[in-house]
């Protein structure tokens, strides 16, 4: 599983750095691929909210960017506000403002390498809440819609999982903009998702918790976004619904959770 090998990766490669009084092991760059149709990370070790994973995928394609958005399903994350009210490097509105563009571009030229949207703001003030994210950008090959993210920071065990889940619902956002209307013989599937960091970390205390997941044995470690059952998206594999279904989905995982995954 994917996110177990980087997590072996960062263990084993890592070099030990402190930044702003915090230890932790580093490498200085990685690139991982996922199957998009298979985000959400089911390592029970690992003690995932999965009611805050589908709540922060909801939040962000909602264009919101208000702690009242997203606290209920993580008060800590409160933190991270400025004045209390909003968050600076909140994903949302700069996706929902640029979301347009994506889907436009590609429905204009399925070819298009510039599908892409940012999320890092030029010059940004001093803030508890920089954006890890940078940019993504869409492409679709042999009828399959892959998205590359770029990031400058990424915390391989407590945000890695969330990450994956939120850029997989992304793009099956942008999947469902561009399935809606369309023919069922050009009906696009998710593809790969492409995750380049520009440093990936774990932090010191996090560290034997992860190398007691690493040496374990996961036998069912994935759970796909288009089984009903199992993922509660309300999504059919055909991806022939339209946006609004995905959030729909969404909104009722963030009070439910992921059927026996809570």
């Amino acid at each position: 599983m994917v996110w177990l090998q980087h997590l072996k990766k960062v263990l084993t490669e890592g070099a030990t750095t402190e930044v702003r009084g915090k230890r932790m092991v580093e490498i200085p760059q990685a690139t991982i691929k996922v199957d998009m149709r298979k985000p959400v990370v089911a390592v029970s070790e690992r003690k995932l909210n999965y009611k805050f994973m589908a709540a922060e995928a909801y939040w962000i394609l909602s264009g919101d960017d208000s702690v009242a958005g997203i606290a209920p399903w993580n008060a800590k994350i409160a933190e991270y506000s400025d004045d209390g009210v909003r968050f600076f490097g909140a994903y949302g509105p700069p996706i929902k403002e640029q979301m347009a563009y994506v889907v436009g571009k590609l429905k204009a030229d399925p070819a298009s390498r510039q599908a892409g949207l940012t999320i890092w703001r030029q010059n940004p003030p001093e803030t508890k809440d920089y954006p890890c994210t940078v940019a993504m950008f869409f492409s679709i090959r042999a009828g399959q819609l892959h998205a590359h993210v770029f990031m400058r920071s990424s915390d391989a065990w407590l945000g890695l999982p969330y990450d994956i889940f939120n850029f997989s619902c992304i793009a099956a956002y942008v999947l469902a903009s561009l399935n809606d209307g369309a023919a069922t013989h050009d009906m696009l599937f998710l593809g790969n998702l492409y995750l380049t960091m520009a440093n990936a970390h774990i932090y010191e205390t996090d560290l034997w918790k992860a190398i007691r997941v690493v040496g374990q044995d996961h036998r069912s470690t994935v759970l796909p976004l288009d089984d009903m059952r199992m993922a509660g998206m309300l999504l059919p594999p055909q991806w022939t619904v339209k946006p609004e279904a995905l959030m729909d989905g969404l909104r009722e995982t963030r009070g439910r959770g992921l059927g026996a995954l809570q």
